[in-house]
Formats: C-alpha cells, sequence, structure tokens
C-alpha cells in the first residue's frame, strides 16, 4: 500500500489508520514511526 504524496500529517495518519483497520501497532509500522510517536500525533491532532 502506497502513501499517498502532498498531504498534511492528520491526513496520512487518518490514511494509515484506514489501512490497518485502526490497528495502531500495524499503522506506526507502515508509517515507519514507534507506536508512542503514532500515540503522541493522534492526541496532537485529536485522532
Amino acid at each position: 500500500k502506497e502513501q499517498p504524496s502532498g498531504v498534511s500529517e492528520r491526513e496520512l495518519i487518518l490514511w494509515g489508520l484506514k489501512q490497518c483497520q485502526g490497528n495502531q501497532s500495524r499503522t506506526a509500522k507502515l508509517l515507519g514511526m514507534d507506536r508512542s510517536t503514532l500515540w503522541r500525533k493522534r492526541q496532537k491532532y485529536g485522532i
């Protein structure tokens, strides 16, 4: 699943969560970040 280009970080996280059916561990891996980083960014963007 190729990441979309030219989108905001918030949109990228939402896309990743959709691709992984809400699984945070798989989403973090897909987006190339730690699960804790994903959690912080979700808090930051209110996701």
